[in-house]
């Protein structure tokens, strides 16, 4: 499930991720995942894999993560403008 800058990108939250793959994958096809495409840790990555919570384990599958957990990626990045649109975001959930 896509979150982060092409997540914020898709839905039009105000935010351009040209060429980053940000998604949750869950724990079990993390592996097959990483090895099919021959992932390597990179310092300046285009795909970002993160691990399925525990608690989001009855997420349903589909191409986006919930908003909230978007939100809260967005919020936690370094970048300035992306962190930005992930408080504003935050925000609106009171």
């Amino acid at each position: 499930m896509l979150t982060g800058p092409p997540a914020a990108n898709d839905l039009q939250l105000g935010l351009r991720a040209s060429g980053l793959v940000d998604a949750y994958v869950a724990t079990d096809r993390f592996e097959g995942l990483a090895n099919g495409y021959r992932l390597r840790a990179s310092r300046e990555p285009n795909v970002i894999l993160r691990l399925t919570p525990r608690f989001a384990q009855d997420w349903p599958e589909r191409r986006y993560a919930p908003v909230s957990a978007i939100a809260l990626d967005l919020a936690e990045d370094p970048d300035p403008r992306t962190r930005e649109v992930g408080l504003a975001l935050l925000a609106r959930f009171g």
